[in-house]
């Protein structure tokens, strides 16, 4: 008995590491409902951020976005990210969905600039990656727009 309570512990404590990786995140169920933001396409097949970006974000941050921050807690901006294929024209067109970007803003998150950051596989499961090598670090460059690259047209 012992040993299946000990068992039971080490399970919470794993699956409870875990999820404040990630901030307990999931994909938004009403993604449907953002507002698109803006595009970004980065064509190098050899950048860790190679895609087409589609950027989209919930009613909690567009304001702050229109202003230009800064940005309440609970703003989320999602990115659809797509393969870049050359056309037979030459120019790009976006080929199969690779995957999500996700960044929500937390208060908390004091490492990470008060953004959660995450990426989901294009099926919304959660992909492992080291936040703060792999997001925070480029987004600390837009540090004066609390973080985020994206700037509304004007």
């Amino acid at each position: 008995m012992k040993k299946l309570a000990g068992i039971c512990i080490v399970t919470f404590i794993l699956a409870s590491t875990i999820t404040a990786w990630a901030g307990g995140e999931a994909l938004p169920k009403d993604l449907d409902s953002y507002t698109r933001t803006g595009s970004l396409v980065i064509p190098d097949k050899n950048s860790p951020l190679f895609g087409f970006y589609h950027y989209s974000m919930n009613k909690i941050g567009l304001a702050a976005f229109k202003k230009g921050g800064p940005y309440p807690d609970g703003a989320i901006i999602v990115g659809k990210v797509y393969e870049v294929v050359t056309s037979p024209v030459g120019g790009m067109i976006e080929g199969k969905m690779l995957r999500y970007s996700y960044m929500k803003k937390d208060r908390y998150a004091k490492e990470t600039g008060g953004w959660i950051f995450a990426a989901f596989s294009r099926d919304g499961k959660l992909m492992q990656k080291d936040v703060k090598t792999a997001c925070f670090a480029c987004h600390m460059a837009a540090k004066d727009s609390g973080y985020v690259f994206s700037k509304p047209l004007e």
